[in-house]
């Protein structure tokens, strides 16, 4: 952004602004696909009451939210939702979710770990790189601790088996 750009007010996307768009967005999603499910009765709730009672609320929340931005817009120049150098944490983390979410199923929960561990690893500037070796390994123990073997799911380590 630049300079004359957030000097005006209403100029720039705020967070709140932002969280209300979210809220909203969600909440819109939530309703549409709830509806498809059908309401039923006020005796016998179909399968869809409560994603859009949900929905409803999320959206309501959201233009609350976004009331309340755009007042606090109209009195302030306001500040960006995210400055530059907070995009690439925010980015790679992201992104880090994105590859679990992508690899759990065709890799296995290791590698997709591994994937989410190094990919959120270069979101923060510097550190040891040892770090990174121990965050891996307790987090793929726990992991694997709570999710394979206390709760019992049915997780594939690897692709090749485990």
């Amino acid at each position: 952004m630049h300079e004359r750009d957030s000097a005006r007010p209403g100029a720039t996307f705020s967070s709140n602004m932002l969280a209300g768009s979210i809220f909203l967005f969600f909440g819109a999603a939530a309703m549409v696909l709830g509806w498809g499910y059908g309401l039923g009765t006020m005796r016998q709730p179909g399968s869809g009451a409560l994603p859009v009672v949900i929905g409803s609320a999320l959206v309501a929340l959201g233009i609350v939210q976004l009331l309340g931005a755009v007042r606090e817009a109209a009195m302030t120049a306001g500040a960006p939702a995210f400055r530059r150098s907070e995009l690439r944490p925010l980015v790679l983390i992201l992104g880090a979710v994105f590859a679990f979410a992508v690899l759990i199923l065709p890799a296995g929960l290791i590698p997709a770990l591994v994937a989410l561990i190094v990919i959120s690893w270069f979101a923060q500037k510097g550190g040891p790189k040892w770090e990174i070796a121990g965050a891996m390994a307790l987090v793929i123990a726990v992991i694997i601790a709570i999710f394979k073997y206390g709760l019992g799911l049915p997780l594939r380590l690897f692709v090749w088996g485990f």
